[in-house]
């Protein structure tokens, strides 16, 4: 839970201006050397051209029926793989023309159509990303020479994908797509390592119970939550700001807390459900206002922490993906004791940690986030006045986005669907037994 801030509340202007600072104001931290991390899987554009259509979406400011993103181009340019995989299909029908389709790790499938001829590979070829597949063509069910690009995620169409693309600009073969696609190869989604604690790949909850017990509650990939466990007893009175993240980076959810002598404690997961012993990694925690984890806000590839001090001020604690911190530490700006939750997450989906705030009006607020700052915020929401608890910014429903998780006064602890655009769904009730809950995260 992101406890609410002890100043008055309401709603302000923050100001995004990006400085690098090492103040006697911020909180002392442990630094051990950096090294450089491997990228995230990204995919590339699969062939140069236009934008003409995005999924649901004619780019004219019309609806259209449309599965995936029409990318017009010069007939017998070169059509390439998004992303290493296996060729799952070569064929053609009367509405895709010649077509192929690539299957991924992470359950992705990607779909290149209306291929001038049948695709160059047979099925169980193995292609990497940026290798040739084909040529832009104009068959099928085709009015003019463009590539039909698709992407499923589990056999749905993973609309996603429209936030990567800008209806009627011109993109470049071989060039990054500016999203983060969860799970892809490999990997893990970043929201969903950040609280899975049991290594089923469902976001967890942690709660400290009003016995002061920490009590872990696994997550069941379908916004709902399984009976608690305990983990450790004896945090009610002494410890706040309990944070999410996967701090060493090794794909396993770990905790951060401040404790009451202001230290600030990292517990890493193993992956199973058990936490290593507590590694002190800084000092003057205790008194931040806010704490937020369980997201990359830097640009590198390593979860960082925020931390937002007695006066407001929004820092970039940068960390070091080793389970410390690195430097420099960025200031983003200042106002935001207003605020009485705040929860991070990538919210947009586009690889950057996002936040969303809620101030002393009730109003739910989207801040997009890009490397060392914040945009401009977006209203998404009101009525959240309500709440005494909400945390978020990972997958509890296994779709890949992020979503939050809220508490009423009475205990009601309700689910909200992201959409993974920074807005979030209509929310359904998780249970009603919540309310002596101290702190969920």
């Amino acid at each position: 839970m992101k406890r609410p801030s002890r100043v008055r509340l309401g709603r302000i202007g923050i100001a995004t201006v990006l400085a690098l600072v090492i103040g006697a104001s911020a909180p002392s931290l442990s630094s051990n050397l950096t090294a450089t991390a491997a990228s995230e899987p990204q995919m590339v554009y699969p062939a140069s051209g236009n934008i003409q259509s995005k999924v649901g979406d004619g780019c004219r400011g019309n609806y259209r029926a449309h599965d995936g993103i029409d990318i017009s181009g010069a007939g017998g340019t070169p059509i390439v793989a998004s992303y290493d995989g296996v060729i799952k299909s070569r064929t053609a029908n009367s509405g895709y023309g010649n077509y192929t389709d690539v299957e991924h790790a992470g359950g992705y499938v990607t779909r290149y159509a209306h291929m001038a001829s049948p695709g160059m590979y047979a099925p169980g070829t193995r292609v990497v990303r940026g290798q040739q597949i084909g040529v832009v063509g104009n068959t099928g069910n085709s009015p003019a020479y463009h590539l039909h690009f698709e992407v499923r995620l589990r056999g749905a169409v993973y609309t996603a994908v429209n936030n990567g693309f800008v209806c009627l600009s011109n993109v470049v073969r071989g060039a990054s797509l500016p999203l983060y696609f969860p799970g892809l190869g490999a990997g893990q989604a970043p929201g969903v390592a950040s609280a899975d604690y049991t290594g089923d790949r469902n976001a967890d909850l942690l709660e400290i119970a009003g016995n002061g017990a920490l009590r872990l509650r696994p997550g069941t990939g379908a916004g709902r939550f399984s009976s608690g466990t305990t983990l450790f007893a004896g945090w009610g009175d002494t410890r706040r700001h309990l944070t999410h993240t996967d701090f060493n980076s090794d794909g396993k959810a770990d905790i951060l807390v401040a404790r009451s002598d202001a230290a600030l404690e990292f517990y890493a997961g193993n992956g199973t459900g058990g936490f290593a012993s507590a590694a002190s990694v800084g000092n003057g925690w205790y008194s931040m206002l806010h704490v937020v984890s369980g997201a990359d806000y830097t640009g590198d590839g390593k979860q960082d922490v925020l931390g937002v001090s007695a006066s407001g001020i929004l820092t970039i604690y940068r960390g070091n993906g080793f389970g410390r911190f690195g430097s420099p530490h960025i200031t983003v700006g200042g106002g935001w004791q207003s605020y009485h939750f705040l929860v991070g997450g990538d919210f947009d989906n586009d690889g950057s940690g996002d936040l969303m705030a809620v101030d002393g009006l009730g109003t739910l607020y989207f801040y997009p986030g890009s490397p060392g700052r914040f945009g401009t915020p977006r209203a998404v929401g009101s009525g959240w006045v309500e709440f005494t608890a909400l945390t978020g910014g990972v997958d509890y429903n296994g779709d890949g986005l992020a979503d939050l998780v809220a508490r009423t006064p009475a205990g009601q602890l309700y689910f909200y669907p992201g959409l993974g655009n920074g807005n979030v769904g209509t929310r359904s009730l998780i249970s009603a037994d919540w309310a002596d809950q101290l702190a969920i995260e």
